[in-house]
């Protein structure tokens, strides 16, 4: 087949939107799968029975999984999708299946079967358990072929299975907020409940340990005996799991005597979450681990042009320079984050030629271009 033919894809994706429970991971398969539709792919998505949309559109959904077992896989090996795909394009995190084996053979499987090609594309290699990182070899060996969505991933490849470097290729992910044309931003501060007055900080993304928040806090704790008019807007949905989390934040808000400055958004739409972004004087990200561009978030703030402050990364991007497309201060430290964001707010030339070089890195991860990488990808594996 050549780059530009139909292909029909089966992209699998347990935690395909929407759920009750937002994933990342989701909103990249959502986005590659209707960019993938736009550009004349055919593509079905098999996720789990939780899913709450619409099955049919431009594209099929299939949200028929209650257990991600080995059961599904020879189902899956055995033309269990009508009409038949080209293709299987497994979206994979460590225990995004479950904790078990089973469902993970399915790359093995279709190759002993003689099933489909398998795809899969890995988010992370970090976290989960022992077994689902042991399984990892195993998964790259059995694909025909697999994406990197991140330098991380890249590197953990090259640095602990240098002998598979040769199976897998990167392309990194887009922002999972769509946003508006300029001159499209109708929606008033007002309408969104946003501050009215004085410079708007926003942090966007899940909310769980590890975001930094507790540094930003403590940062616009300092930065409020300057700028009394700073407001900070947190957008994000909160898993259950993470609402005794979410309690402690807002008592460590009180006890800074910051909580009035704080607005709690919640989970708001795409439209809503566009509107907030464009909005902003700053977009804040003080990530515990550093900034990556494996966070949609991280790339929705870049999409929009704001002036993202972040934190410095052991892993040293390609893509993302201190003080030419972002700010990076240490993580963890209140004070150098306060003393940036003061900076930006005191220059606001500065933050507007971060803001523009930021859009400018974000038009690099287009879902087009994603998109278009990723049908040439497939198409390479069905000629093999």
């Amino acid at each position: 087949r050549g780059s530009n033919s139909d292909m029909r894809i089966l992209m699998v994706c347990p935690s395909y939107p929407p759920q009750d429970v937002t994933c990342g991971v989701g909103d990249y398969t959502r986005c590659l799968a209707e960019e993938l539709v736009r550009q004349g792919e055919d593509v079905v998505v098999l996720t789990s029975d939780r899913y709450r949309g619409e099955t049919s559109g431009p594209v099929t959904v299939l949200p028929r999984v209650r257990a991600w077992t080995i059961g599904e896989a020879l189902r899956l090996t055995s033309s269990a999708i009508s009409p038949p795909v080209d293709l299987i394009h497994l979206q994979y995190t460590p225990d995004l299946y479950g904790q078990g084996l089973g469902f993970k053979l399915l790359p093995l499987l279709a190759r002993i079967r003689s099933g489909p090609p398998v795809v899969i594309t890995f988010h992370t290699l970090v976290g989960g358990s022992l077994r689902s990182r042991v399984v990892v070899p195993l998964l790259l060996l059995s694909a025909r072929w697999s994406i990197s969505a991140n330098e991380e991933v890249s590197a953990l490849i090259r640095r602990r299975l240098p002998l598979l470097v040769g199976r897998f290729t990167e392309i990194p992910i887009g922002a999972n907020i769509p946003t508006k044309p300029r001159g499209m931003q109708s929606a008033s501060q007002t309408a969104l409940g946003l501050p009215q007055e004085g410079p708007v900080l926003v942090h966007f993304g899940l909310i769980y340990p590890g975001k930094g928040l507790e540094t930003l806090f403590t940062a616009l704790s300092e930065l409020l005996r300057v700028r009394p008019h700073v407001r900070l807007v947190i957008v994000g949905d909160t898993r259950v799991g993470n609402r005794g989390y979410l309690a402690d934040l807002k008592a460590l808000a009180e006890r800074l005597g910051i909580a009035s400055a704080i607005m709690w958004s919640g989970h708001r739409s795409g439209e809503e979450v566009s509107h907030i972004l464009s909005a902003a004087d700053i977009f804040v990200v003080p990530y515990d681990d550093g900034v990556s561009i494996r966070r949609g978030s991280l790339m929705a703030g870049l999409a929009h042009g704001r002036p993202v402050v972040s934190t410095i990364s052991t892993l040293p991007s390609a893509y993302l320079r201190d003080g030419d497309n972002i700010a990076l201060v240490p993580p963890k430290d209140a004070a150098a984050l306060a003393a940036r964001i003061a900076s930006l707010l005191a220059k606001p030339e500065e933050a507007a030629c971060l803001g523009k070089a930021a859009l400018a890195v974000a038009e690099k991860f287009s879902w087009s271009s994603i998109a278009q990488e990723t049908r040439n990808l497939y198409a390479q594996v069905l000629r093999r």
